[in-house]
């Protein structure tokens, strides 16, 4: 099935409100991670970290109405569902290609359909975290338009933003060589026994 970008489904999904959201999701997990990264830290207590932050954060910007759209919150528990346009909206912490948390993707059909159901429509929309998965990848988010089989329909990730804050660590690089001439050395001694000669 071809993956489609979300504003195909609702206009108001554009790259730059999904990017806005992720850009948050990405700060708050590299913050979390510095901080959270002595001996005395586990990836239990980073996960939760980044879960409750993320959702505040997400709960401020809304209640504050510093998104650039207009973003309706239907459930602040920490289900934390919000809606932008028709589209629901929930977020994890996951690995998109291979999900751990399947429950929090499934979206149950809650009654029975008189019309048949649409396989290409998403029904319910996804911010998935991804981390890295080695030292050299970077974090990723996934914003995943989910049908009511559970198969993603519309697909956008952070890949795509490039105005993103970090430091990306290259193999360091030996500058050449450079051959340098003697120092030039002026002896004191002589200019002093010069200025004494000349002063008597």
């Amino acid at each position: 099935m071809e993956l489609r970008h979300p504003s195909l489904f609702e206009p108001q999904l554009t790259d730059e409100v999904i990017s806005f959201f992720a850009k948050h999701m990405l700060d708050i997990y590299r913050d979390i991670n510095y901080l959270l990264s002595t001996d005395d830290d586990s990836n239990y207590g980073r996960g939760t970290s980044i879960f409750d932050r993320t959702r505040n954060r997400f709960l401020n910007l809304i209640v504050r109405k510093q998104c650039p759209v207009d973003v309706h919150l239907t459930n602040g528990s920490l289900k934390f569902i919000f809606q932008i346009g028709n589209a629901s909206i929930r977020f994890l912490k996951d690995d998109f290609e291979k999900p751990k948390k399947k429950k929090f993707l499934m979206q149950q059909i809650q009654s029975f359909s008189l019309f048949p159901l649409d396989d290409h429509q998403p029904h319910f929309w996804r911010f998935i975290l991804n981390e890295p998965k080695t030292l050299d990848d970077e974090p990723l988010v996934v914003f995943a338009g989910y049908n009511l089989a559970n198969d993603v329909v519309a697909y956008w990730d952070s890949n795509s933003i490039t105005d993103i804050n970090h430091i990306h660590l290259v193999e360091p690089e030996t500058p050449a060589s450079v051959e340098l001439g003697s120092p030039l050395v002026e002896d004191l001694d002589i200019e002093d026994k010069d200025s004494i000669a000349v002063n008597n």
